[in-house]
């Protein structure tokens, strides 16, 4: 049985350390694009300016307004709107959320 050379440990070392080194920049970036996700929000309006909502991350509603066209409105639409409001915010923060985790995807 040979015992390995000392260039094949360096190489070896070399390659575990260079290897570590991509771990912590992966890690590092997952926690930078963890922080940015939750720190997202979004808010939508509807087209006549009736109702505004504002949305974490996580999709719960944490804002609505209600423009002057709210008024107008029956208590079934003005629901229908806040609902489609709310859903058109939740979509805003679901693709700025998979925007943020591209560049992590993509360094595979």
């Amino acid at each position: 049985m040979s015992v390995p050379s000392s260039s094949l440990l360096s190489d070896g070392q070399a390659w575990l350390d260079a290897y570590r080194r991509r771990i912590e920049e992966l890690r590092g970036r997952a926690e930078l694009a963890q922080a940015e996700i939750a720190a997202l929000t979004a808010t939508a309006a509807s087209p006549d300016g009736a109702v505004r909502a504002t949305v974490d991350s996580t999709g719960a509603l944490t804002g609505l307004v209600f423009g002057p066209a709210a008024d107008g409105l029956g208590r079934g639409a003005l629901a229908d709107l806040v609902v489609a409001t709310t859903t058109s915010a939740a979509a805003e923060v679901s693709r700025r959320a998979t925007a943020a985790l591209g560049p992590l995807l993509e360094q595979r």
